[in-house]
């Protein structure tokens, strides 16, 4: 079986790019031949995948994915194939199977949203290709919550939406610190390069709320440069460090005992099934797609980002001050490669 991966950016740089390349790899180790068609390749060279550059595109981004989709299009027509699967990650119109891994564009607005601009025009449009193409037989969302919003705005694509594939974790060397947390301290973690959308403003309150009764609570910010967030401190403000962007998290799950994601609206949030791989707790929204793993064994919680900070604040205190040991969340990479060579195998026989 031939499979054919569309993604514009392949390799580990990136939530989506993280599926994507992961799962590359593991269907490439069940056997399957993959071609990845990308913009430009991010990684390590690998002899079983063949990864095409197809040149990267001009801003602005709507404009950029409508030229991939093009480029995409041109390939597969200069270079067909009988019995292949196309799969896409991206905004366009050739594949049999789509992953969806961002919330529908214009969320929330108004039906006449999409005419209000020639931008908001092409971002539906694109959109509406890459779930209602001629060839789209299976539309995979990267959460539940997610396939909801979908179905809810495009109705018409009910009959090929299947049940989330969440994202796998790779397994970390150390599965849990398991770590007492001192009754005056503690560290929090934050990690979100787009800050404002993941709820760091939320995060500072509830932070330096928590210090009158933890006077010695430290918060670490990873994902956002420095210095587009130093302002939002004080110059008298003590115990936080922002890391700026991190390659591998490893050392700062090992460093943190909690990780807040107050994210208003989260597609998924890769982050949060990392942190409970480690053994590390999470405190995040319930707007995150993968706040429907979230449970008490993972000594993790989910609350409404519209919730009142005094209920975060309550939940926050609980969590640190839980003794109970947690379990690791798992989930390979592989599993998530059979389910999808499921979806495949379904579709091959009708192609």
């Amino acid at each position: 079986m031939q499979v054919i991966q569309i993604v514009k950016k392949f390799g580990p740089v990136g939530g989506m790019e993280e599926y994507v390349f992961q799962l590359s790899i593991e269907l490439s180790k069940l056997g399957i031949e993959v071609i990845v068609l990308c913009e430009k390749s991010f990684s390590r060279d690998s002899p079983s995948i063949k990864v095409i550059e197809l040149g990267e595109t001009i801003k602005p981004r709507w404009f950029s994915h409508y030229q991939f989709s093009q480029k995409v299009s041109n390939w597969l027509a200069e270079n067909p194939h009988k019995t292949r699967i196309i799969h896409s990650h991206e905004r366009q119109s050739s594949h049999h199977v789509s992953t969806f891994h961002t919330i529908p564009f214009g969320h929330g607005r108004g039906r006449f949203f999409r005419f209000l601009s020639l931008r908001n025009y092409f971002y539906e449009e694109l959109e509406r290709k890459e779930l209602m193409g001629r060839h789209v037989t299976a539309i995979v969302p990267v959460s539940n919550k997610l396939g909801d919003i979908i179905s809810n705005k495009h109705i018409a694509v009910k009959k090929n939406l299947l049940d989330a594939i969440h994202p796998g974790v790779t397994a970390p060397i150390v599965n849990s610190h398991g770590r007492n947390v001192p009754p005056d301290g503690g560290t929090i973690g934050f990690i979100g390069k787009e800050w404002k959308r993941k709820g760091l403003s939320k995060v500072l309150q509830i932070w330096r709320e928590l210090k009158k009764s933890r006077p010695n609570l430290r918060l670490e910010v990873a994902g956002p440069c420095p210095a587009e967030i130093q302002s939002l401190f004080s110059s008298s403000e003590k115990n936080y460090e922002l890391l700026g962007y991190v390659v591998g998290k490893a050392k700062l799950f090992e460093s943190i005992d909690i990780l807040i994601h107050p994210a208003k609206l989260e597609a998924f949030g890769m982050v949060i099934t990392e942190a409970i791989s480690f053994g590390v707790p999470v405190l995040c929204s319930s707007e995150c797609g993968a706040a429907e793993i979230i449970s008490d064994r993972y000594k993790s919680s989910a609350l409404s980002y519209q919730s009142k900070n005094k209920f975060w604040l309550n939940e926050l205190e609980s969590i640190l001050s839980n003794k109970k040991s947690m379990e690791v969340y798992t989930r390979s990479w592989e599993q998530v490669a059979r389910e999808y060579l499921s979806i495949y195998e379904s579709i091959t026989c009708r192609i």
